[in-house]
């Protein structure tokens, strides 16, 4: 039982980590006028992208431990 949820945390922790990089690659179109566009690139992470990331490292270190334990 242990294991499988192991398992599942390491998944949901890759799944967290895939969405903090790409919420940290967006870019913000700021104006649209025909055929220009000024864009505002934000390439700081904010605040809930650090937060996603440290989700998925808990995640994925817990799910590690879990797997990586003694078996009953």
């Amino acid at each position: 039982m242990k294991r499988t949820i192991g398992i599942i945390l390491i998944i949901v922790g890759i799944a967290f980590a895939v969405m903090a990089l790409t919420r940290h690659e967006d870019d913000n179109t700021l104006i649209d006028l025909g055929k220009v566009e000024i864009k505002k690139q934000d390439q700081s992470p904010s605040q809930n992208t650090t937060l996603y990331y440290v989700i998925a490292a808990i995640c994925v270190i817990g799910g590690g431990v879990l797997v990586a334990g003694k078996r009953e």
